[in-house]
């Protein structure tokens, strides 16, 4: 019933005459908590009888406080698959060697092949329990010496999140060798606030995501940080008015709300280890991770999905990124989390 990134496949509930609302969908990584009233209700009056912002001003103004820095430094996308598909297009030559690092998600590799076939896969292992691994990065970096390296910290699917020492070594080995690093920030605000680094430096592309950080993937919306070169040669590719209005308007009554969010990405997390200790007492190998989701192994991912579909819960097999009988679990309410922990035990009592 998911789709290929997660979430529902709309049109096979149809025919199964299921609505939306009844699916507990565990196969995303979205902010569990319901958006503020105040935030629905500005949504709900932005000005939908003209053309948007083309350069969403007002909500560039809203990341470059929260971030400290200037606007000349952001580009709003439209949810940070257009990021990714904006950066391959006006900065990578035809055929030139990108790498990624992985398993990861996959829309890095179907915008590189935009441009080129030449593609370098860092693989990390459930061996290694999916740490980043700075050394191998380094001689794929040092060796290919690739135009783009794709890393993506807090990792999708692994949860891994790679710490400011070894992110600055990896950066500037790129910088030395004349790879632009881009880093993937999608689910960095479920990171506990210590550990977090502001990684916007020489020779790095930042994407964020405020679809995660805010809940609100149906409008689409993030932006990328870099140097204001590199963000006037990625604009130039966007089409005009890329950002509803709606969308700009829920990203500057989010960062209004911040309070409220960042308390929910602590709940969110604490959510997260409830959940992973309670899968872990069931003799389940369940990987560490510091996002809003995790990855289980399982005796047969096939049966589990069946099981757990029976009480129309969805979670995210993960034979996409080429790990068999695993799967990702993203964290939701503690209602809904205490039902999937319900349906794991009938299906393990079996």
């Amino acid at each position: 019933m998911g789709s290929e990134h997660g979430g529902l496949n709309y049109s096979e509930l149809r025919k199964l005459g299921i609505s939306p609302d009844d699916v507990l969908d565990f196969s995303v990584s979205i902010n569990p908590d319901p958006l503020p009233d105040s935030v629905l209700e500005d949504i709900r009056n932005s000005c939908i009888i003209r053309y948007p912002d083309s350069d969403s001003g007002l909500l560039k103004n809203s990341i470059a406080a929260y971030n400290n820095i200037e606007t000349d430094s952001i580009l709003v996308v439209n949810g940070t698959s257009q990021g990714m598909f904006l950066i391959v297009s006006s900065l990578l030559k035809e055929n030139q060697c990108v790498a990624i690092v992985e398993p990861t998600y996959s829309e890095y590799y179907d915008a590189c092949r935009l441009k080129t076939d030449n593609i370098i896969s860092v693989r990390m292992t459930p061996q290694e329990s999916f740490r980043i691994s700075t050394s191998r990065i380094l001689e794929t970096v040092q060796s290919k010496k690739p135009a783009l390296l794709w890393l993506c910290s807090p990792n999708n699917p692994t949860g891994s999140y790679l710490n400011e020492e070894d992110f600055e070594t990896i950066r500037k080995a790129c910088v030395q060798e004349g790879t632009l690093l881009i880093l993937d920030e999608a689910y960095v605000c479920f990171v506990q606030e210590k550990k977090r680094y502001n990684p916007l430096r020489e020779g790095v592309i930042v994407l964020r995501s405020m679809t995660k950080d805010f809940s609100i993937p149906g409008l689409r919306l993030g932006y990328i940080l870099s140097s204001p070169t590199i963000i006037q040669r990625i604009k130039k590719w966007q089409p005009e008015w890329s950002i509803s209005a709606p969308a700009q308007v829920a990203g500057v009554a989010g960062f209004r709300e911040l309070d409220y969010f960042k308390n929910s990405w602590r709940k969110t997390t604490e959510r997260r280890d409830f959940l992973k200790k309670n899968l872990e007492d069931l003799g389940l190998t369940v990987y560490d991770s510091c996002s809003n989701f995790f990855l289980v192994e399982v005796d047969d991912a096939e049966a589990l999905k069946t099981h757990l579909w029976k009480d129309l819960i969805l979670v995210r097999d993960c034979s996409s990124f080429s790990l068999v009988n695993t799967i990702r679990i993203g964290i939701r309410t503690d209602e809904d989390n205490h039902k999937l922990i319900q349906s794991f035990k009938s299906y393990l009592k079996k």
